[in-house]
């Protein structure tokens, strides 16, 4: 698996940091979306409680904390750095 990045970590931001536009998008994932976390990469705006934890069984486990399917060959990927207030970002291809 290639995983594409430029190892700079983003800031995860609060809903009160997104835009007017950003917070419509997300608005109505669920009920609690103004508790979460989120953070920009690519031009979009990531909600974290997306991303699935990796496990043991994961081939992105050693590196990487969390991913989320964007398509069939390919996955957002994040590790966060030592005090979780920021991710780095990966585009993991297969």
């Amino acid at each position: 698996m290639k995983i594409q990045t430029n190892h700079h970590y983003r800031p995860l931001l609060y809903w009160n940091d997104l835009t007017d536009a950003e917070q419509a998008k997300h608005r109505d994932g669920y009920d609690d979306v103004q508790e979460s976390t989120f953070f920009r990469y690519q031009g979009w705006t990531y909600d974290i409680n997306d991303f699935w934890r990796t496990d043991s069984n994961n081939a992105l486990k050693d590196n990487w904390d969390g991913y989320k399917n964007d398509s069939f060959f390919s996955s957002v990927v994040v590790k966060y750095n030592d005090d979780c207030d920021a991710v780095k970002v990966g585009l993991a291809l297969s």
